[in-house]
């Protein structure tokens, strides 16, 4: 069964003179448990290599809501916050948890694909992201809302 949410290995690195999770290294995260998610669901960095698509940021937005120490348990889920109804622009959400399940900081990005071979949008979005998206929880909330 495919997990929506992973486990984080904080290493020294990721931390800032005061101790706690530098504010980069969220994004940095977020963004490598996002690439195994859809990597699980069949939506690999090969995959996406092979047909010449891949994903394209427009803007991405951390809300800090408590510090998170090198000792913590932190996890970080992913949901499908906003879609197209083609597919071709999304926004996700991700929450990194601590054990308790408290959300200490929430991170949304909002992206579509592209082409690389064109360097363009990619239109029509390839099957192999729409299936993986498909597959992705979604805000309840927000699942008819189009952009």
């Amino acid at each position: 069964m495919v997990q929506f949410q992973k486990k984080l290995s904080l290493r020294w690195s990721d931390m800032d003179p005061n101790f706690h999770l530098r504010h980069s290294s969220y994004y940095d995260l977020a963004a490598q448990s996002r690439l195994e998610i859809l990597g699980e669901l069949g939506l690999t960095m090969s995959l996406m290599q092979e047909q010449h698509f891949g994903p394209v940021i427009f803007k991405e937005s951390c809300t800090f809501i408590r510090e998170i120490k090198s000792s913590d348990s932190i996890s970080i889920n992913i949901k499908v916050e906003k879609m197209s109804a083609d597919g071709a622009k999304w926004s996700i959400l991700q929450e990194f948890t601590d054990d308790t399940n408290r959300v200490r900081a929430i991170l949304t990005v909002e992206g579509s694909w592209i082409d690389t071979k064109l360097r363009k949008l990619a239109r029509p979005v390839p099957q192999a992201a729409q299936d993986a998206f498909n597959l992705l929880p979604k805000i309840e909330k927000t699942l008819n809302e189009s952009f």
